[in-house]
């Protein structure tokens, strides 16, 4: 059963750092080139020095991970970094809006105790790859930090957590900065070890799924399993995680949108034909795509090219059910099984070992036809949002979706609060 805990965060100090959004970052994987010059040309302490970025391409990283542990040090000792006297809980809000809606997400930051994932109650939902996860456990071994939290989903239908939470969150923040995404981050500090206890007790038999931050996890549970025979106490036993519950009204998911090149043989009139085996086909516009796939069913996207776009909406699951027989109900049913299964691999015959060199992904609706307007791809294949309930169902079933079928907006901010790993 997961087991939390409360921690003496590391903070910056806010006596040395006087606009906090002059120093958090994006999470790493979402940090390009440009955005890390960005970064550091508003602070000299700006938390990417720390969490580097996931373009390691004309980067020296021996070098990175080095100077990551350089700047910590000497942070540390200036305090530029402060580390909290009580071991507490953090509640985390998010503020942002999506077109006209405003959003709050809840959630807390705390410490989870590592066990193997998919082996207990701590849930992936999408599969990994090797190389983030090499780097992600270099850079914690020199720095010995637990510097990004991962972001898990569990199930409170009662909301009995954020209720017990909320009453702290009456005055002023620890933190509050708003990003450059326009989205509004503020931290408090909850030490009662009674309020820590009560939500300990309400999780201790849920279920957490993996939102955000797979290859992070991993990269704890690998880093602890080379320190044998460390002691249960060791803070090498837990990773720092931010949980979301499930039910939270604020829990938002985008689409990704799936972007197709070097398509040497590609003609409409036989995609045309091929895809209406699966789906039933409507003509729609650019301006009314979007529109027209928001119908809530099952198996709806849109085809868009320069020259045409269509709605599409799947007929049954009965070509699911024939072409993977061993998968769940619940994960013949995801979009993204179904367009990667039929359109991207049956309809454009692309081969799922090869599909880096013909899918791109974006998640802007108008800057996902605009790349194929400008002539960048041939066609785009929109997406609808995956449902947080289908995540936890395919999570449930010890099942993995696809890379890219989820995209949490708002990402969690990088450098409120992270754990120091060394004993």
């Amino acid at each position: 059963m997961p087991e939390i805990k409360a921690f003496r965060g590391i903070r910056y100090n806010p006596e040395k750092i006087e606009n906090l959004a002059d120093v958090v970052t994006q999470p790493y994987d979402q940090i390009t080139d440009r955005m890390e010059k960005s970064y550091k040309e508003k602070s000299p302490y700006s938390f990417v020095h720390l969490v580097l970025t996931k373009y390691a391409e004309g980067h020296d990283r021996q070098k990175e991970y080095a100077d990551a542990k350089r700047y910590y040090d000497d942070w540390y000792k200036n305090e530029i970094f402060l580390k909290d006297t009580k071991e507490a809980i953090y509640p985390y809000w998010q503020e942002f809006s999506i077109g006209d809606k405003m959003y709050t997400r809840k959630g807390f930051t705390c410490l989870v105790a590592l066990e193997e994932l998919g082996k207990g109650n701590i849930l992936p939902h999408e599969k990994t790859l090797s190389k983030p996860k090499a780097d992600r456990l270099n850079l914690l071994r020199i720095t010995q930090k637990d510097l990004e939290p991962v972001f898990l989903l569990y199930t409170d239908t009662k909301n009995t957590v954020n209720k017990a939470l909320d009453k702290h969150c009456t005055k002023d923040p620890l933190f509050e900065a708003k990003d450059e995404k326009a989205v509004t981050h503020k931290i408090w500090a909850v030490d009662s070890t009674a309020v820590i206890d009560k939500i300990a007790g309400v999780l201790k038999d849920s279920i957490f799924v993996i939102a955000d931050g797979h290859h992070r996890y991993e990269t704890a549970y690998n880093y602890r399993s080379e320190l044998e025979g460390i002691d249960p106490a060791h803070p090498a036993n837990y990773k720092l995680i931010t949980l979301v519950n499930i039910e939270d009204p604020g829990l938002v998911i985008l689409p990704t949108h799936r972007l197709i090149m070097n398509l040497p043989e590609f003609n409409l009139e036989e995609f045309l034909k091929r895809t209406n085996e699966y789906f039933d086909i409507k003509k729609t516009d650019r301006a009314s795509i979007m529109n027209d796939m928001d119908t809530g069913e099952r198996g709806t996207f849109g085809f868009y090219s320069t020259i045409t776009a269509y709605t599409l909406r799947l007929k049954s699951l009965d070509a699911m059910k024939k072409l993977l027989p061993d998968r769940s109900d619940e994960y013949r049913g995801l979009d993204v099984a179904i367009l990667h299964t039929l359109l991207i691999e049956n309809v454009l015959g692309i081969d799922p070992s090869k599909i880096e060199e013909h899918v791109r992904y974006e998640r802007g609706a108008d800057e996902t036809m605009r790349k194929v307007d400008s002539g960048e791809f041939q066609l785009a294949l929109m997406m609808n949002s995956t449902r947080p309930e289908q995540v936890k169902q395919v999570a449930e079933n010890r099942e993995r979706m696809p890379q890219k079928s989820t995209d949490f907006y708002p990402k969690l901010i990088s450098g409120l609060v992270f754990h120091d790993v060394a004993q």
